[in-house]
């Protein structure tokens, strides 16, 4: 190759012919011009560095492809399409850390909440254990297993009157020992509903 080449035309015939020198002439011509204006779209040197470097790896990878009449038009086409993708790629990406950001939260008050459960099934059946016998086995009878104070009443061969004052103990020390839970609940529901 003699010269600088200065026509548009040998340019596109060279670089469509794989020359490296054709198309390193196009490269030094235009690489400054692009970045500028890749820079001004994106605000960052370095994605727009990049923008820069795609286009002219494209460039030479289709350069027997491309149809080109107008290579600084064509060229400029090809930085607002990459810096469009760029921030197609920005926004996916937002989304994508909100969605695992909320997912962990989720997963957060899932846990929190079981552990809530578990302490406070802990702390129903410790207090239901700490019952008086018989106060211990009509309240399971009645909560647990479900039976009416009659038929707890038929079951236990004890008076009905008996069946719901024992009941009614056991719901007295329930609520006495689960005050701080009944708090905790209240100010659970208030922040959350």
């Amino acid at each position: 190759m003699e010269g600088i080449l200065t026509d548009e035309a040998k340019q596109l015939q060279l670089l469509r012919a794989g020359d490296k020198a054709g198309f390193e002439q196009i490269y030094h011509q235009f690489r400054l011009k692009l970045y500028r204006y890749a820079i001004s779209k994106v605000q960052s040197e370095e994605n727009a560095m990049e923008i820069v470097q795609e286009i002219f790896l494209d460039l030479w990878l289709r350069r027997e492809q491309v149809m080109i009449d107008d290579m600084e038009r064509y060229l400029y086409g090809a930085v607002k399409y990459k810096v469009l993708d760029f921030y197609k790629k920005e926004l996916q990406r937002k989304r994508y850390a909100e969605s695992v950001q909320l997912g962990s939260l989720d997963e957060s008050r899932e846990t929190e909440e079981e552990l809530a459960y578990k302490e406070l099934s802990q702390s129903i059946s410790l207090c239901i254990e700490k019952l008086p016998k018989k106060t211990k086995t009509i309240f399971e009878l009645n909560r647990i297993e479900c039976k009416s104070a009659d038929e707890i009443s038929q079951l236990l061969s004890v008076p009905l009157r008996t069946v719901e004052y024992h009941i009614t103990q056991g719901l007295k020390a329930l609520r006495v020992s689960l005050k701080d839970y009944l708090i905790l609940l209240l100010l659970f529901i208030a922040t959350h509903f």
